[in-house]
This record gives structure tokens, C-alpha cells and sequence, in this order.
């Protein structure tokens, strides 16, 4: 691990220092002994400050333990630990201060510096701390290098060690809750037109028999009940419905965005997160998601936790363009998706598509162009918005 170390005048050694020189300055014009002997007492605690210093960081390790990930506006509990490997010597009045800057799309942001204060650790001991803090924005953060310093005893110098390691912290978007307008317009779409049909196998559930028909396997047959009714009769099977969903994000604002555009933004990120925790939650289908780009990012699974993982951080990274790039995610996404999924496009502005000069390769071909009608469209920007989702 890679140390930097520097020592550094507080403003109190500042100060200290110019009391010495006025005091050695006089003694030389005047050349009295006396404040030759007054210098040389003042310069003793300068020095003894710059070894206590120096002795005191020696022999530190620092260990911090961060999650993995957290929502935005989630509490951040940093844990930092301080193990001082000297056999004789403590160390006291350490400060461990961090650096968390955001990464993606946070340029101009300052860094926050929390920091943990040690007041004594013992020779071979170890001591803990914590920091707490949330982080209001989602995206990639980068936490480090660590730093550690001292002033003890004195306060007129200051030792700083700076500890080369960094890691990143992933904020996933912040996740709401589906109001009762999004379930009922779910409900009814699901046990409407978008679920998928009944299938029947050996695979699934026995509900029921019906007649034989030509392509029946044999092992389906029910003998008991076929000698029964004086005609072959087969076992009748349900297999469960399972949810194919795709989520396709577009994330447009102005070149010049204002405020309440970047609040859309985020209200978007977050229905999309939200929906597809609670999809995975669920489990028992296929969850695509697609977002803007060029070209569009896309990527699709098993619902599930696994899933769910990869989803938050690339929701988590997601940045909104100005560029109208939603024809292209159309075309690209219902190349990808299986015919019958059910389609929810999630955007910050309202979406005609009928616009047949806009999505005008999506009109030209009759089975996209069909696929189309069935997309379901949600603007974070419209009044109704309310009545789907509210952020927690």
C-alpha cells in the first residue's frame, strides 16, 4: 500500500513561530543572552511537537468497510478501523478522514470528507469508528484515499499520511413504492391481452381430462377413467403463467436542463428500479431492460435477485442525453424481445407512437408496427405520474 507523508505547519505553529523569531530577532540586535536562552526554550516544544508527530503515525494500518451498495437517500454506515502495530508506544488524538466523490456524471461536484477521531490507541491495540451520511444522488462514488493525521501534543505541526487505496461505491437508484392506480392498470393488462396463453404439458399442474385428440402422448391417458366413460380420456395439464416483461428507459432532457428536468429524470430511474425489484421479487418469467444510447444498451434474463443486482447498477449509471434516441431502442427492442412479453416504456416527456414520421422504420414493418400498439407508456413528466408511483 503506498503512503505519502507530509508535515505540515498548523496556523497556531504559525503563529508560535513568529513569537520565536521576534523573540531571536531581539536577541540578536540587542544581543542579550538572556532571550538567546527564551528562544532556545521556545524551540523545544517545536521540536518535540514535529517528533511526537512522527513517532505517533508510525506503525498505523487502516481498514475501512463500506456495503457493497445502497439506495440513494439510504443511510451510509463507513466502518474504519486502527490498528496500531507498535509493541510500546500509542498513539494518540488520530484523524481518519475520507474523500467520497462522485464518479459518474459528477463533474464540478466537491468531494464530501468525513472523518473519525481516535482519541487513544493503545501499543498492539486496535480501535474502531464509524461515519454515517446519505448520499441524495445515484451513480458510481469513489471513496479514498484514506487519510491520517495528527497534532498532538501541541497542535503546532500537523502529520499527514495518505494511504494510496481506494474503492467504489455503487447508489443505486431510490426506490418508491407502485400506487394503487400502477396495480390496477398492471392487473388489468396482465390478465388481459398481455399474459400469456394457457400451455398444457406434463410439466405443469393436473387440473383436469378431456377427450383424446391425434398427438396426445399415450402416457398421458387416464385408463381408469377412459374404461369408465367408454372412450379414451387424457390427463389435462396447467402450466403456471409466467411474466415476460421488458422495461425500456428513455431518459431525455433538454440541452440546457432545468431543475424540475433532472427531478423527471430521477422519478423515471426510480419507477424503473422499483418495477423491476419488484419483478424479480416475483421471479417466474424474463425481465428485459433497455435504455438510450448509441447504441442502445440492452440486457435481459431470468427474473431474479442475480438479476436484479446488475439492473440497479446499470440503472444506477444511467444518464439522461438530449439526443432523441427512442426510435432506435424501439426498433432494437422489439428485434430482441419475445413475442407476447409485455412492453412498459418509462420516459420524461410524452410519446406518440403513431408518429409515423417520427418512427418511421417502425411503421414500415407491419409486425413491429403491431408489437408497437401494444406498448405501455408511462411519462414521469405528466400530471397522472401521482397516481402510479410515489417516492418513499
Amino acid at each position: 500500500m503506498a503512503r505519502q507523508r507530509r508535515t505540515t505547519i498548523c496556523r497556531e505553529g504559525w503563529y508560535y513561530l513568529l513569537v520565536l523569531a521576534l523573540v531571536f530577532g531581539g536577541a540578536m540586535l540587542r544581543e542579550l543572552n538572556l532571550l538567546l536562552v527564551v528562544a532556545g526554550l521556545l524551540l523545544g516544544p517545536l521540536l518535540f511537537n514535529w517528533r511526537s508527530v512522527v513517532h505517533t503515525l508510525q506503525g498505523l494500518e487502516i481498514q475501512r468497510k463500506v456495503p457493497q451498495g445502497i439506495c440513494a437517500g439510504d443511510l451510509l454506515v463507513a466502518s474504519v478501523s486502527l490498528h496500531n502495530q507498535r509493541p510500546r508506544i500509542g498513539s494518540w488524538a488520530v484523524v481518519v478522514e475520507d474523500q467520497v466523490q462522485r464518479e459518474s456524471n459528477g463533474a464540478g461536484e466537491a468531494p464530501l470528507c468525513p472523518s473519525v477521531l481516535f482519541p487513544y490507541v493503545a501499543a498492539g491495540q486496535s480501535s474502531r469508528g464509524l461515519y454515517r451520511g446519505r448520499l441524495v444522488r445515484r451513480g458510481l462514488y469513489r471513496l479514498g484515499p484514506l487519510k491520517v493525521s495528527t497534532h498532538f501534543p501541541f497542535g503546532l505541526l500537523r502529520r499527514t499520511i495518505l494511504l494510496g487505496k481506494s474503492e467504489t461505491l455503487t447508489v443505486f437508484p431510490r426506490l418508491g413504492r407502485l400506487a394503487a392506480g400502477w396495480i390496477t392498470r398492471q392487473h388489468e393488462a396482465f390478465e388481459g391481452t398481455h399474459r400469456r396463453e394457457r400451455r398444457h404439458g406434463p410439466d405443469g399442474d393436473f387440473y383436469g381430462l378431456r377427450p383424446w385428440r391425434s398427438g396426445d402422448s399415450r402416457r398421458w391417458i387416464h385408463w381408469r377413467s377412459s374404461a369408465r366413460v367408454g372412450g379414451l380420456v387424457v390427463r389435462q395439464f396447467e402450466q403456471p403463467r409466467n411474466r415476460d416483461v421488458a422495461v425500456l428507459l428513455d431518459l431525455w432532457q433538454p440541452e440546457q436542463p432545468a431543475e424540475s428536468d433532472l427531478e423527471n429524470v430521477e422519478l423515471a430511474v426510480s419507477f424503473a428500479a422499483t418495477l423491476a425489484t419488484e419483478l424479480c421479487r416475483t421471479g417466474g418469467g424474463t425481465l428485459w431492460l433497455g435504455t438510450v444510447g448509441r447504441p442502445p444498451e440492452f440486457h435481459s434474463g431470468p427474473a431474479s435477485l442475480v438479476l436484479l443486482q446488475d439492473v440497479m447498477r446499470r440503472l444506477a449509471v444511467a444518464e439522461a442525453q438530449h439526443g432523441d434516441h427512442l426510435p432506435e431502442l424501439l426498433e432494437h427492442a422489439l428485434r430482441e424481445i419475445e413475442p407476447g412479453s409485455e412492453i412498459i416504456l418509462v420516459g420524461t416527456r410524452p410519446v406518440d407512437l403513431s408518429d409515423t414520421a417520427r418512427f418511421a422504420r417502425l411503421g414500415a414493418d407491419p409486425a413491429q408496427r403491431g408489437a408497437a400498439r401494444r406498448i405501455r407508456c408511462v411519462d414521469a413528466s405528466s400530471h397522472e405520474f401521482s397516481q402510479y408511483f410515489q417516492v418513499e
